[in-house]
């Protein structure tokens, strides 16, 4: 699978280029869920993961911050899951 790369403004002002590691359409919602990665290793060597709600505008991602409950709940779980998924298939 070919990971999509897009550009977002971190919190200072800058762009940031990210890669994607997941999407995912929630039909009780109907919103598309994200996980991507901006590359960078926390403290602890361990790489930063994000989830957000997006939608595609002009084939680009434009990130939608998870502002209710359950939007962070279905992306917390979307997260937990892909990573038992990559944990079982090394």
């Amino acid at each position: 699978m070919e990971r999509m790369q897009f550009e977002r403004i971190d919190n200072d002002g800058k762009k940031v280029m990210c890669e994607t590691i997941a999407t995912y359409h929630n039909d009780d919602d109907n919103k598309d869920y994200i996980i991507y990665t901006d590359n960078t290793f926390d403290e602890n060597r361990k790489l930063r993961v994000y989830y957000a709600l997006y939608k595609m505008v002009n084939n680009n991602i434009k990130i939608i911050e998870a502002k209710t409950n359950e939007e962070k709940k279905v992306g917390l779980e979307l997260i937990k899951t892909i990573i038992e998924e990559l944990k079982t298939n090394k």
